[in-house]
Order: structure tokens, then C-alpha cells, then sequence
């Protein structure tokens, strides 16, 4: 098998290649042959150091692919059946493990890297707008780099659902935001009125300026803190800055503050992560979602993570073996 491996915290150079031996599934495991594989700004952030916890030898959230084998206990999926996987870390290799229970079926004849897309940042656009914002049809959200992977997929979700959208990206992505039937604003002060739900992918002091641009009776989703990323803080001076605007959010009158991450989600209902990406599927195929993707060789992981980090492509980024 073939992986690429961190190194160590640090730049996108600590990114290298190596050869491996393919990985045999143990109880309540699926081994995964990749076809795509995703590339996240965590993985940017867990790069950078700037993630708690221990940084993994390998990268990579989600993966799309055909499955090798399973190990015991696992009944649910058969050998050469297409899947989707959220596996955390461990996705930049042409042969993934994955817990079953974070497994989904996936339809062949869709391109994998556009079926990847679904599996990570629509999966989460999806839950944040459908389970956790709520807003109704008519009113009108915010969402912030609604140009970029995670962006892109609530733009188009909430617009199909019948709810404006104000979207903010850096001037040159103007047009993709506009293209996807958002009105486009400079930031969250520019809003001509309160909106429903913001969507919050900076984090840290975003989080204030967001809570100012929602209504009282609305809600904040926070779902990331890419504010820390090129900031040069270090991991302790970001997670302490993150902390202490979500406390000041707690204690501040307006409206309420929720924290998601796809992962928790899922950990907390298997059944409803298949649930939601069966409706993605059926989303694509009636037309409602178009993911834009922009594909790479899996050994040019590290020049997908200098694009990530630039903001040069708008959508989702995959790897392909």
C-alpha cells in the first residue's frame, strides 16, 4: 500500500510519501480499497499542531472506495460493495481501516471524489442546517467562506430549502458565491438585517461579530477555527482564545452558541449518519446539490494542502489514488 505520512507538526513538506503493508481488519472494522479521499481544513489545523490531542502519523477524515474485507462481527457490508467512510485520521492511503459503524453504503456509477464531497462537507452543511440551525423557509441565514467545501454545501442546501443565503468569501471568490445563489457580503456587519442562523467556520473572535449579525431567537453554529491557521499562535495560545470567546458567549445576552462536529454527531447516532447520507445521494441525483471538486494525485497531498491554505480552489479538494 502506498500512504502519506506526517512527519511531524509543521508545514506541508512534512508531508511524505512511503510504502506500507495493507492493514487487515480486526473486529468491527471495514478494510477499504480507496478511490477518493478528502482533504479537510482539520487536517490543515492537525497538521499545523494547532488540534488537541496527539498528532497522527497519518491524515486524512473522510474516503471513498470499494471494500477489501471485513473483520468479525461486521455483517452489514460484503466485499466489493461501494462505501464511504469518516475515519478521523489515518484516510491518505490507498487501503483505509474504518469502524463500521462510520461506514455507509454508496451508489456505483457516481464519480467517487463527487460522492467524497457528500461524505464530509455536505454531511455537515446537512446536519448543522437540517438538525441543529432549523431555519425556516423564507427567512434568511449567514455563511461565512461560502465559497469554500463546507460552505458551498450549506448554500445549497439551505437555498433548496427555500432560505436566503448571505454568503462572505474573499472578493476574488465573489463570483462562485454569487454563482451558487447567495447574495454576497463583505462580512457579518454588512448584513442589511438580523438573519435566522449564522454558520461559523472561523471561530475564536468571529464568534462575537456572529452573535451581532443573528437574531436574538436565532442560533450560532460553530463548526471550526481556521481563524487559528496562519495566525502564528501556538496551539495553547489558539485553543485559549477559542475557549475564552466561547465562554463569553455563554455568559453574553443573544443568541445561543452551538458547537458541532460531524464526527460527535455520528459517534452519537450511526443511524441517522446513513440516513442523511442516503438523502445526500438522492439530493445529487435529483440535481438540488452540485459539489465542486477539484482532484489530485494522493501523492500530492502536501500541494493540496498549500491550495487548502491559500483559499486558490473554491469546493472540496480529493486526493485520488
Amino acid at each position: 500500500m502506498t500512504r502519506v505520512r506526517l512527519r511531524h507538526a509543521g508545514g506541508p513538506e512534512e508531508l511524505v510519501v512511503e510504502s506500507g503493508v495493507v492493514p487487515a481488519p480486526g473486529a468491527g472494522q471495514v478494510l477499504i480499497r480507496a478511490e477518493a479521499v478528502g482533504v479537510a481544513f482539520n487536517d490543515v489545523t492537525t497538521r499545523l499542531g494547532l488540534n488537541p490531542g496527539k498528532v497522527p502519523d497519518v491524515l486524512g477524515f473522510d474516503v471513498v472506495g470499494l471494500v477489501l474485507a471485513t473483520g468479525p462481527g461486521v455483517t452489514e457490508f460484503a466485499v466489493g460493495q461501494r462505501v464511504g467512510a469518516l475515519v478521523g485520521t489515518g484516510g491518505y492511503a490507498t487501503h483505509v481501516l474504518a469502524t463500521a459503524t462510520h461506514v455507509a453504503p454508496l451508489p456505483q456509477g457516481v464519480d467517487a471524489a463527487i460522492l467524497d464531497a457528500l461524505l464530509l462537507n455536505y454531511l455537515t452543511a446537512h446536519q448543522m442546517f437540517h438538525h441543529v440551525a432549523l431555519p425556516r423557509p423564507g427567512s434568511a441565514v449567514l455563511v461565512l467562506g461560502a465559497a469554500g467545501g463546507v460552505g458551498s454545501a450549506l448554500t445549497q442546501i439551505a437555498r433548496s430549502a427555500d432560505v436566503k443565503v448571505y454568503g462572505t468569501s474573499s472578493q476574488p471568490r465573489r463570483g462562485r458565491v454569487e454563482e451558487l445563489g447567495a447574495t454576497w457580503v463583505a462580512d457579518a456587519a454588512s448584513l442589511p438585517a438580523p438573519v435566522a442562523a449564522t454558520f461559523d467556520s472561523v471561530g475564536g473572535p468571529s464568534l462575537a461579530r456572529s452573535r451581532r449579525a443573528t437574531a436574538r431567537d436565532g442560533v450560532v453554529v460553530s463548526y471550526g477555527f481556521s481563524f487559528a491557521a496562519g495566525s502564528g499562535r501556538s496551539r495553547t495560545r489558539a485553543l485559549g482564545r477559542m475557549i475564552a470567546a466561547i465562554a463569553r458567549a455563554k455568559i453574553t445576552p443573544g443568541p445561543k452558541l452551538v458547537l458541532h462536529t460531524v464526527e460527535g454527531a455520528v459517534k452519537k447516532d450511526p443511524a441517522r449518519f446513513r440516513t442523511d447520507v442516503a438523502a445526500l445521494v438522492g439530493q445529487l441525483s435529483s440535481g438540488a446539490i452540485s459539489p465542486e471538486v477539484t482532484t489530485l494525485p494522493l501523492e500530492q497531498a502536501a500541494e493540496a494542502h498549500r491550495l487548502l491554505e491559500s483559499r486558490q480552489v473554491t469546493g472540496k479538494i480529493v486526493l485520488v489514488p
